[in-house]
């Protein structure tokens, strides 16, 4: 890494500017009369920070909506915020020289939003889907494929075909600067790391060396067990710069890749969708700058996040001293516990930060580890009294069960005790409907087995309903077996006495059902193969806390930004009137619309310094589309092949 260039050679028209963020999830909690507001409030604050620092593009790295059917109050929420802060008259100094026919197959008018003459885009937006917003229900429509078909928003990075990936990049320009957009929508970590392992992933690279390389991921980055996460070693070493979406934890600020040399970031959520400890970190979106090989990424602390204190405590500690094993332990508790809260609450009123928007009423979370099942009180009817100054009474405390035993009772586990130990964690921790489920239908008296349907099947159902809302679900799934079921029984001779020994052999054959089933819901009303993968990865929202989350990085690596002029609208590359459009060989220098407008002086979005990035080389290739003709084939392992 060489050191930083002095701004004196900083071109501001040879810069690129964009606001990165991630996570909006809009409509979380809408109809809690306290906290419906607070998912809005936030992402208006974000679209303003873009606004003011008169940024040439936003990024987002998925699940702009929280779930994927959103509410009617959602969309129209969305829509209107869109329209206030991404219209406008301001000339679009970013030349688009890819095809676009590859990078938006599956929008309306296949072109990027702001060449469409009959949209007048002041800032385009691009973004992946995640986890929450995926394709799903009937039509196999996303939320952000309605925001396309609006023209609000670029939507990139969907794949139609899941047995094998080729990610183009999105080629843009601007001066002297080049960058590649790549894409990579959310896709369970599962199958991504079989896709990985059959060479099935392939990432198409500019013919030249002096792109910048930056890519968009929504899949676990924590460690949560073998393909439970995408491992940061399985991206090609060609890359510049990661954003990385799903995670909740703030990150924002680029941590290097030791192996591999590229930066990724970070930015977490812009809302609290989980009382887990990452999400009491404070809220960011960022301004990424972008100079040929050089880049800086400034972190914006958004001022109107409702405060959130987490707290755990071990009562392991306070046994002594609170007399845990005589008298009334629950009242002891309580006590304890409220002395606790009202710290907590006075703490919250520090991260107030003067904002007229910010929520005043504070989420708190005190999670309370105990070593006896006496100590534990009624939460719920604690909380009470507390409503009104927490804006989350009734969830305000968890107790954790944690054992502790001397070290002469310390004996080695066998394996099947290990396992037995495993499972009860798991089941004392899952908390998603599915999973219930499942665990239901495995475990019930035998008169109460499912006969036809696997457990499987049922599970599969109940996540379609409860995290996709696909009411068409139940419906299709039930018609498919009954359809399994008649090709079974056809062609034999079946009788009362029989029939058990009959439907054995239908059940013999549960897997490659359940296989077929899968496929059935997810090419519904499709013409082409699979849509998406219908596995969620929910590890982020669950209530239950994570302590095993990697923690911000408070290091910054990047120097100071010092003061300088804003630029002013129109020059070499700016959008020309409707109908206008840049092309690979020539700047458009067309006529600007509207009253020119100079940039934001905010000193955020000031660049005097950048960190150099080195170009990696191209291993093999292939012709490909325009502007395009290396491919890098990512191998499980993340080498270069």
């Amino acid at each position: 890494m060489s050191e930083p260039t002095p701004n004196s050679t900083i071109d501001p028209d040879d810069t690129i500017k964009i606001l990165v963020a991630s996570d909006i999830h809009l409509g979380y909690n809408e109809k809690d009369v306290i906290r419906g507001e607070d998912s809005f409030i936030a992402f208006e604050e974000v679209l303003q920070h873009a606004l003011e620092n008169d940024v040439d593009a936003i990024i987002l790295g998925g699940d702009l909506f929280h779930i994927a059917n959103p509410s009617t109050n959602t969309l129209n929420r969305c829509s209107r915020l869109l329209k206030t802060y991404l219209l406008g008259d301001k000339p679009i100094k970013l030349e688009f020289l890819s095809d676009q026919n590859e990078n938006f197959l599956e929008s309306l008018n296949k072109t990027v939003n702001y060449e469409d003459p009959n949209m007048n885009i002041a800032i385009p937006m691009f973004s992946i889907h995640g986890n929450h917003d995926d394709p799903s229900g009937f039509g196999r429509i996303s939320s952000l494929d309605l925001l396309s078909t609006n023209g609000y928003v670029n939507y990139f990075g969907k794949w139609t075909d899941l047995t094998k990936i080729n990610i183009s990049p999105i080629l843009l320009k601007k001066g002297e600067t080049k960058m590649a957009l790549y894409g990579l929508s959310y896709i369970s970590d599962a199958r991504l790391a079989r896709l990985f392992n059959e060479a099935k992933v392939f990432l198409e690279k500019p013919e030249d060396t002096d792109w910048f390389n930056v890519m968009v991921v929504h899949q676990n980055r924590a460690d949560r067990g073998p393909k439970n996460y995408l491992p940061e070693k399985s991206l090609p070493a060609f890359l510049d710069l990661v954003i990385w979406g799903h995670e909740h934890d703030c990150r924002i600020i680029p941590e290097e890749n030791p192996n591999k040399k590229f930066y990724v970031s970070q930015p977490g959520s812009t809302v609290a969708t989980s009382l887990a400890e990452g999400e009491a970190l404070d809220k960011c979106c960022g301004i990424l700058s972008i100079h040929k090989s050089l880049f800086r990424l400034d972190p914006i602390r958004l001022q109107t996040v409702r405060p959130f204190i987490f707290e755990s405590v071990n009562m392991a500690e306070y046994f002594d001293e609170l007399g845990l094993d005589e008298g009334d332990v629950q009242q002891k508790m309580q006590n304890f516990a409220a002395e606790r809260i009202e710290d907590m609450i006075k703490r919250a009123k520090e991260k107030l930060t003067g904002n007229e928007k910010q929520p005043k009423v504070p989420l708190i979370r005190l999670r309370l580890e105990i070593t006896d099942v006496e100590q534990q009180f009624n939460a719920i009817r604690f909380g009470q009294q507390y409503s009104g100054r927490v804006a989350n009474p009734q969830d305000m405390i968890v107790f954790k069960k944690k054992i502790t035993k001397a070290k002469d009772e310390l004996k080695p586990l066998d394996k099947d005790a290990l396992l037995e130990a495993y499972q009860n964690q798991r089941e004392a921790t899952t908390n998603r409907a599915e999973e219930v489920v499942d665990r239901y239908f495995k475990e019930a008296d035998e008169d109460k087995q499912l006969e036809l349907l696997c457990s499987k099947s049922m599970s599969e159902l109940t996540k379609r309903m409860v995290d996709y809302e696909d009411d068409d679900a139940a419906d299709c799934i039930i018609k498919f077996y009954e359809r399994q079921v008649m090709n079974h029984l056809e062609g034999q001779a079946v009788n009362e006495d029989n029939i058990d020994e009959v439907l054995e052999g239908f059940r013999s054959k549960e897997r490659d059902t359940y296989n077929d089933m899968l496929k059935m819901l997810d090419s519904r009303n499709q013409k082409g193969p699979l849509a998406t993968d219908t596995t969620r990865s929910n590890a982020h929202d669950s209530d239950e806390d994570n302590d095993d989350k990697p923690k911000a990085n408070s290091t910054s690596i990047f120097v100071p930004p010092a003061t300088t002029a804003g630029t002013g609208r129109g020059g070499k590359g700016s959008r020309g009137g409707r109908g206008s459009r840049s092309t690979a060989a020539s700047n458009s220098t067309g006529r600007g619309r509207g009253r020119g407008r100079g940039a934001s002086n905010s000193s955020s979005s000031k660049i005097d310094s950048f960190l150099t990035h080195t170009t990696k080389p191209v291993v093999s290739s292939r012709a490909s589309s325009r502007n395009i003709s290396k491919v890098v084939y990512i191998s499980d392992e993340g080498d270069d092949e």
